[in-house]
């Protein structure tokens, strides 16, 4: 696809320059100067004709069946809410499985996003966070951490709406019933203008053969089987093999080195009442307590929910533990863990007053889900590259038929 600058500025075209000039001309000459020859249908110096309006379909057709069998695409430009509201300016590279590193900038805070086998992550400033409404136990810990979110928080599934199939299809639903596309000069590239099914929905193809998609402007990016979507205005373009390469070789460094202390926004948990922190004589202490989902909206998923406990006493010293579970939106789940301070038996018992605190806090991802995610990369990179790159003749197609 070629590459266009979002700016909508237009040339003014040469008549106007010609007629200024011929005006300048008269005011230093003080000649007479016929101008007829510079009025629109006049019989002067002919000039290039500009293409007719064509027939949409076709050309809509073929720029979108082109975007849907494409290895990736690089989209720069805006989304927001459907109503215009909540614009932010957002870089994306999405490859055909849905991987994507990018940027999202709003309100002069930028958050660098990577998403890799549909589990979507942001790393921003706090000043970031600020204005996201993230309300959990660690989210003083977000700021420059990478945090779990899901569409909600950036305005977009990247993965989910961009990928070239995903983003075609989309497409499809609005096509255009019987316009015509009328030629336009999108910032330096010859291009036709499509008005789609809807309203304020149209894009951009090239002129020249094969055609691409440039430009989209959606006033409500629908996901196919989806109820709702962003408003976007995009510019796209394929990206190069190379380009393709490096979104790889960047999601498989982050998912290796930097997921291990991710945080999740995507739910947000609270304790459920009272956590119960109870000792025994011998010195085994225990810390019991329930975790609740309290989000609001359409919240979904399932995250990982980490106590980390701690007991205290002067006397015998501090003693930690931690347990981790799954809490699934709309739900509860418990936790507990255990200390020993190992009291031994005697004949004249002391009391010791222990004291204590339990903590929440979020995981990305637990377990083993990190080397899933490294071997999921690892898969579509070799996906990908392969649907990218022309097929390689074999040994036999280059000799000729051959038989055993």
């Amino acid at each position: 696809m070629a590459p266009v600058d979002p700016s909508d500025r237009r040339s003014s075209g040469p008549s106007r320059f010609a007629a200024i000039a011929a005006v300048l001309a008269i005011g230093v000459t003080g000649c007479s100067i016929d101008l007829s020859d510079l009025r629109p249908g006049s019989g002067g110096e002919e000039t290039a004709e500009s293409p007719e309006p064509v027939e949409a379909a076709p050309l809509f057709e073929e720029a979108v069946g082109a975007l849907a069998g494409a290895p990736a695409v690089a989209a720069q430009g805006e989304i927001g809410a459907a109503d215009g509201s909540d614009a932010r300016e957002v870089s994306f590279t999405v490859t055909d499985s849905g991987a994507t590193t990018g940027s999202v900038r709003q309100n002069e805070s930028e958050a660098q996003v990577m998403e890799g086998d549909n589990k979507l992550f942001v790393q921003a400033p706090s000043e970031y966070w600020l204005g996201q409404g993230s309300f959990n136990p660690d989210s003083d810990q977000y700021g420059d951490s990478w945090v779990r979110v899901n569409d909600r928080h950036l305005g977009i599934n990247p993965g989910g709406a961009l990928a070239p199939a995903e983003l075609a299809a989309a497409l499809e639903q609005l096509a255009p019933a019987g316009s015509e596309a009328t030629p336009e000069n999108l910032d330096g590239t010859e291009a036709y203008a499509i008005d789609l099914e809807g309203e304020d929905n149209r894009v951009w193809v090239t002129q020249e053969e094969p055609r691409q998609l440039l430009r989209i402007e959606i006033s409500e990016l629908v996901p196919e089987g989806g109820d709702s979507g962003p408003r976007v205005r995009l510019n796209l373009t394929e990206p190069e093999t190379a380009d393709i390469e490096k979104v790889y070789d960047d999601l498989l460094s982050w998912a290796e080195e930097d997921l291990g202390g991710a945080h999740d926004a995507r739910l947000e948990v609270a304790w459920d009442g009272q956590i119960e922190m109870d000792c025994v004589t011998g010195g085994e202490c225990t810390v019991e307590g329930t975790v609740t989902d309290e989000s609001t909206g359409d919240a979904s998923g399932t995250v990982r929910v980490r106590m980390d406990a701690t007991f205290t006493n002067d006397e015998l010293g501090d003693l930690e533990c931690d347990d981790t579970t799954s809490l699934e939106a709309g739900s509860t789940a418990d936790l507990s863990c255990s200390v020993d301070y190992e009291l031994a038996p005697s004949s004249t018992p002391q009391e010791y007053e222990i004291g204590g605190e339990a903590l929440l806090s979020t995981r990305g991802l637990g377990g083993d889900a990190t080397d899933e995610l490294v071997n999921t990369l690892e898969s579509e990179r070799d996906s990908t590259l392969a649907e990218g790159d022309p097929e390689e003749e074999s040994p036999e197609e280059e000799s000729g038929d051959e038989s055993d």
